[in-house]
C-alpha cells in the first residue's frame, strides 16, 4: 500500500548515513528527505531516493517523473524503469515523451530494438543490438568492434538506451548493466583473467560443464536462460559476422576481447 504521508517514517534513511547534528537539524525523512538525497553527490544514495519517492503518493510519483529529466543518465533510467508499471495518464505521457527522445539518439533509432524485445523476439533483438552498435561506432563495414578505440568512446547515452530496453523487457534478467554487476561479483584471481572469465561464463550460462559454447545456435533465447545470458552478439561478440569469421575459435577468445577492449571499463565510466 502506498504511503501518502510526506512526514518522516520510522524506516526513512538518514542523509549520508549520518545522524543530523543538534546545531543544524534538517528534515531528513519524508518527501523532503527524499528531495535532499536526490541532490546528494552519492549516486547510489540518489538511485535509492528515486525508488523511495514512490512511497509518498502522487507527489512522490511526480518527483520520479521529474527525474526523467535529471542530468544523470543512471537516474533517468532508474526513473524510467520504475514508472513503466504505472498506468496513470500523466505517467504514460511522461514515459512516452521520454522514450521518444531517449531511444532515438542522432541518426540511431532504437524503436525496432524496443519492438523486438517487447514481443519477446530475443534472438532478433540480440542481432539488432549488434547492428545498431556497429552503426553508432561506424564499424558496419568491418562487422566487428574489436578495436579498443570505438569501445572506449562509445556514447554513454546509447549504452544506457540499449541497456534500459533489455532490462525493462526481460524483467531485470538481461542487459549490459546486469552482466557488469555479475562480472564485478566474480571472485576469480584478478592476476589471471581466465579465472574471472571462467567464473563469469559459468554464471551466465556460456560455459556449461566447464566448456565454452562455440556456436551461436547454442545460446538460449528465452527467459529461461540464466541471468545475464543476453545480449550476446551485441555485447560480447561485437558484430554480425563474428561467428562466420571465427566460428572455429573458442568462445573464450571473444570474452578476452570483451575485457581487453575495455567494455567493462566503459560500462563503469557510463555508470551502468
Amino acid at each position: 500500500m502506498i504511503n501518502n504521508s510526506q512526514q518522516p517514517q520510522k524506516d526513512d534513511a538518514i542523509l549520508d548515513g549520518k545522524l543530523p547534528s543538534t546545531k543544524d537539524v534538517a528534515v531528513l525523512g519524508g518527501l523532503d528527505g527524499v528531495k535532499l538525497r536526490l541532490q546528494n553527490r552519492n549516486l547510489t544514495l540518489r538511485i535509492a531516493a528515486v525508488e523511495e519517492a514512490l512511497n509518498y503518493g502522487e507527489q512522490g510519483l511526480d518527483l520520479v517523473i521529474q527525474c526523467l529529466q535529471d542530468q544523470s543518465l543512471q537516474i533517468q533510467k532508474q526513473a524510467y524503469l520504475l514508472l513503466n508499471p504505472y498506468t496513470e495518464t500523466n505517467v504514460k505521457q511522461a514515459v512516452t515523451a521520454f522514450e521518444a527522445e531517449f531511444f532515438k539518439q542522432g541518426s540511431t533509432d532504437y524503436t525496432r530494438l524496443r519492438d523486438l524485445l517487447a514481443s519477446g523476439q530475443w534472438q532478433e533483438a540480440d542481432q539488432e543490438t549488434a547492428r545498431v552498435m556497429l552503426a553508432v561506432a561506424q564499424r558496419e563495414k568491418e562487422g566487428l568492434l574489436l578495436a579498443e578505440e570505438p569501445i572506449s568512446k562509445f556514447p554513454c547515452q546509447d549504452l544506457h538506451a540499449i541497456d534500459s530496453l533489455w532490462v525493462k523487457y526481460s524483467n531485470g534478467r538481461f542487459g549490459f548493466s546486469v552482466q557488469n554487476q555479475i562480472y564485478k561479483s566474480c571472485k576469480g584471481n584478478r592476476f589471471f583473467r581466465d579465472s574471472i572469465e571462467n567464473e563469469f561464463g559459468d554464471i551466465v550460462g556460456w560455459r556449461p560443464g566447464a566448456r565454452w559454447l562455440n556456436d551461436y545456435d547454442n545460446i538460449t533465447f528465452d527467459l529461461t536462460a540464466p541471468v545475464g545470458h543476453l545480449p550476446v552478439k551485441g555485447g560480447w561478440y561485437w558484430g554480425r559476422r563474428t561467428w562466420e569469421l571465427f566460428k572455429n575459435v573458442k568462445f573464450s577468445v571473444y570474452l578476452s576481447c570483451y575485457v581487453g577492449c575495455n567494455l567493462f571499463s566503459r560500462l563503469d565510466s557510463c555508470e551502468l
